[in-house]
């Protein structure tokens, strides 16, 4: 059934109504350089979050089953594996005759999950990108010989790194696992619609309640009179084949299941007729929020607004799903999970549950970074074939102020360099230079080892950007497979007070440690998912003479200058004001006024004049800003910030105030 979706253009301030085409009605057109080669969408993780598995995809990811615990080369539902089998490694290995089984029915193409004498046809996949992991949706078989409506979750979960299955929340399945008791919650003489309807647990893993808002291009919600929920999306269109397409709402008709085209551009009939730019959405015509919220709609966690029905972001009280260029609080309520950091004014609260990208963003800097808002297509690119879609091109000014392509990669720093060269530590860059890494790999070596104290080799981990700033401190599948996003380095300092993941040991130095030449020798390590070992206390508590209040590289969390624009139009004049409150303790706010776009530094000075720490030290844009200085680390007395502002043409703006810290 095709839905007419009414969406109102903020872009071109017009209203349009259009019908879905699918996504290969996009890619006829948009598959060559002139209009934008999009066909790498097809091989991405949005494109094949879910499919419909069959046997002539075995083992092939992306599409098909697998899991192969035992590596045998066959997928473990075609060798009708018990997972309490001894020779895998499964947490239902105590479990027993009721551990789950897996199958295969060649004669009719099906998979299944048996629990108890209950056999689970198995109709999509979730995950088997060859990163993480796979889970298993069914359909419950009733006594009366129907099928539920909904689909459901089940309790098994492949990891791919360890080829280990752990469960999925299998007190949705099972009376009391948590204490032993492993009798399953349902058999097949009895189970009904209302026995399903009735567990909170089961209830909790019903796929159209938890999952499909975030992997559909557009949803429709309807509650049954027996209590189940039946999802539709947009029909696919006459070229959308293969296993990514699925007959979701049961109607004979095949829907567009994933995230495709149309979720980020809207519905698209009227641009596919018309070929006119202005009849599609552009996303890089939204504002910095808008762009951001359309990412973060999926890439969060909480529960529908404002009755929390499902556990994706929906208006549940009109039954209306988000369209490109709504806002993310009206349709979503925050049920992230988070370390315990993030307590004391202007410190990152950190995520430790994965779909959290959207909430570490907010929690960084970048959305309100003083040059311009950064987006996440910034760093990111939908429509490429790279690993996470690490964009590998970012167009730059060169010093004539024409366009630069730099060829960018996580792993050689140019991604995150193509945008930081020329500003801050790295002031002494240029975007030429990172344009040809290979010519200037020695002055981008001292630069940077200047910056990390440590010897230049990203490639392998030494001195990358990311390892410090995105350390992998979150759990999909295994501990810890995904990046933070707030941009943090998590200081040793977090492990002590909050046992949590630092970026030092997260990255490289636990696994040092746990080496055969251990650099510090803390010690080995017995949990990798417990950061309050004496082990971990004994690293964090070294690594602090390195990273922490007084530490001898950086005393990053000694100081803390966080700087936020207040206005960007243009003063009459320089100046710096009078910090409030004063005297403080241990937060205080800088105001100053820069007239022109000018080489700023602001430091900090104790009694006898000796530089304490440069509180900034950016290239910045004419405006009002406000400086929130964080004094956790420095005694109580008397101190003197100074602003030195250098204009593009040698002027210089000078001035100095008291301040005092009182504790």
């Amino acid at each position: 059934m095709k839905r007419m979706i009414i969406i109102l253009s903020c872009m071109f301030s017009m209203v349009f109504a259009q019908d879905y085409v699918g996504n290969e009605a996009c890619l006829v057109c948009h598959n060559n350089v002139g209009l934008g080669d999009m066909t790498g969408w097809r091989t991405t993780m949005h494109a094949n979050g879910f499919s419909a598995p069959i046997g002539a995809n075995t083992m092939v990811d992306m599409t098909g089953i697998i899991a192969d615990a035992n590596e045998n080369g066959t997928d473990d539902f075609m060798d009708g594996l018990s997972l309490s089998d001894a020779s895998i490694t499964s947490s239902f290995s105590a479990y027993g005759a009721n551990a789950p089984i897996l199958g295969y029915d060649s004669s009719s193409d099906q998979y299944t999950v048996t629990i108890g004498d209950l056999t689970l046809p198995v109709f999509l996949t979730y995950g088997g990108s060859g990163l993480y992991k796979q889970r298993y949706i069914v359909k419950v078989p009733l006594a009366d010989g129907s099928l539920s409506v909904s689909h459901y979750v089940s309790p098994v979960q492949y990891n791919e790194a360890t080829h280990e299955y752990v469960g999925y929340h299998p007190e949705a399945w099972y009376a009391d696992p948590a204490n032993g008791d492993y009798t399953p919650l349902f058999n097949a003489s009895t189970v009904t619609v209302t026995n399903i309807v009735a567990s909170a647990n089961t209830q909790k893993r019903n796929f159209e309640k938890q999952c499909v808002g975030c992997h559909f291009d557009h949803t429709v919600m309807t509650e049954t009179l027996d209590g189940e929920w039946i999802a539709d999306a947009p029909d696919a269109g006459v070229n959308d084949i293969g296993s990514s397409v699925y007959d979701i709402d049961g109607d004979g008709t095949l829907d567009l299941i994933n995230t495709g085209c149309e979720r980020c551009h809207g519905p698209g009939s009227t641009h596919a007729t018309s070929g006119v730019a202005e009849d599609i959405i552009n996303p890089a015509d939204l504002t910095a929020q808008q762009a951001n919220d359309m990412c973060g709609f999926c890439h969060s966690r909480g529960s529908s607004y404002p009755n929390e029905t499902f556990h994706f972001p929906y208006d549940d009280e009109n039954m209306h799903d988000w369209e490109v260029g709504d806002s993310w609080a009206d349709y979503y309520i925050d049920h992230g999970g988070y370390f315990g950091d993030g307590q004391n004014e202007g410190e990152a609260k950190s995520s430790k549950s994965h779909h959290q990208q959207y909430f570490d963003l907010y929690e960084s800097s970048k959305p309100n970074y003083i040059y311009h808002q950064v987006t996440c297509y910034e760093c990111h690119d939908v429509h490429n074939t790279e690993k996470h879609q690490i964009r590998t091109e970012i167009v730059q000014e060169d010093a004539n102020g024409n366009d630069l392509a730099i060829a960018t990669e996580n792993d050689n720093n140019t991604l995150c360099l193509a945008c930081h060269a020329s500003h801050g530590d790295f002031a002494t860059l240029t975007p030429e230079m990172i344009a040809d890494p290979t010519t200037n790999a020695s002055q981008i070596a001292e630069v940077v080892s200047g910056h990390t104290n440590h010897s230049y080799d990203p490639e392998n981990g030494a001195s990358r950007c990311s390892k410090c700033h995105m350390p992998k401190t979150i759990k999909s599948a295994v501990h810890y497979d995904i990046h933070s996003h707030t941009f943090e380095p998590m200081s040793p300092q977090k492990t002590l007070e909050y046992a949590m993941p630092n970026a030092c040991a997260a990255s490289c130095h636990r696994g040092i440690e746990n080496g055969s030449t251990p650099l510090f020798g803390t010690g080995v390590d017995a949990s990798f998912s417990d950061w309050s070992e004496a082990q971990d206390i004994a690293l964090a508590d070294t690594l602090l003479h390195y990273f922490g209040p007084e530490g001898q590289w950086w005393a990053i969390d000694q100081i803390l200058a966080i700087v936020e624009p207040v206005s960007s139009t243009i003063p009459e004049s320089f100046g710096l004001e009078q910090n409030y409150p004063n005297p403080f303790n241990p937060v205080t706010v800088i105001p100053m006024i820069i007239k022109e776009n000018s080489n700023v530094e602001l430091s900090l000075y104790d009694m006898l004049g000796k530089e304490v720490t440069k509180l900034v030290n950016e290239q910045m844009n004419a405006g009002e800003y406000k400086v929130t200085l964080h004094a956790n680390g420095i005694s109580s007395g008397v101190y003197f910030y100074r602003l030195v502002a250098t204009t593009n043409n040698g002027h210089q703006f000078v001035d100095q105030r008291k301040m005092i810290l009182m504790k």
